[in-house]
């Protein structure tokens, strides 16, 4: 049940790797405020097909953004649709890291769409830019903290079991009787109430 468990979150981040580069892909050929396209009209500082909104600095930081987390994306494609990982423990650090690549690109996705919705409300609105802005950063914020918690809280307590079944071990070596022993079907059903945070 835990390969399967595995497998699916695999498959599960192969697909959202995909949604996630398909949308900042568009992304960047969908900007608001029009290119330049005439060619006898053009602004100074301006070429043709540049967008309008080019040199303005949240435009900036989306095009960055927005690009990072493209790449990071197709490159997380790429090891799961390439690799092929057979033993569990080393598909478990496998998943371990192209998770938090995963984490990383949805908050560079979500910074550079917070980036643009100041271009695109203008000046005038900006104030619900700003609330758009914090009302994403605690969403994200509290998902991440959470899911950290998780992890560490999940670190934590494999570390508790091991040390247990490793003084279980030394004891029942030595002969110890006073020291209650852990036997298969508690480590089976603590394992089985766990939920596993990668």
């Amino acid at each position: 049940m835990h390969t399967e468990g595995l497998n699916n979150a695999i498959n599960s981040t192969t697909v959202v790797a995909v949604l996630i580069a398909t949308v900042a892909f568009a992304a960047i050929f969908t900007v608001p405020g029009q290119y330049v396209e005439d060619t006898s009209n053009l602004p100074d500082g301006h070429s043709l097909g540049e967008a309008n909104i080019a040199s303005t600095t949240p435009f900036i930081i989306f095009f960055i953004f927005d690009s990072i987390a493209l790449f990071i994306s197709l490159a997380v494609v790429v090891v799961q649709t390439s690799v092929v990982v057979i033993e569990s423990k080393a598909k478990k650090q496998m998943m371990a890291v192209i998770n938090k690549l995963m984490w990383l690109a949805c908050v560079l996705i979500s910074v550079a769409f917070l980036a643009l919705s100041f271009v695109v409300v203008g000046e005038e609105e900006k104030w619900l830019a700003i609330w758009v802005t914090a009302i994403g950063a605690t969403i994200m914020i509290t998902t991440l903290g959470t899911m950290c918690y998780w992890i560490i809280q999940h670190k934590i307590e494999a570390a508790n079991a091991r040390n247990i079944r490793r003084s279980s071990m030394n004891n029942s070596k030595s002969g110890s009787w006073g020291i209650p022993q852990l036997t298969d079907t508690d480590v089976l059903q603590n394992e089985c109430k766990k939920m596993y945070a990668i």
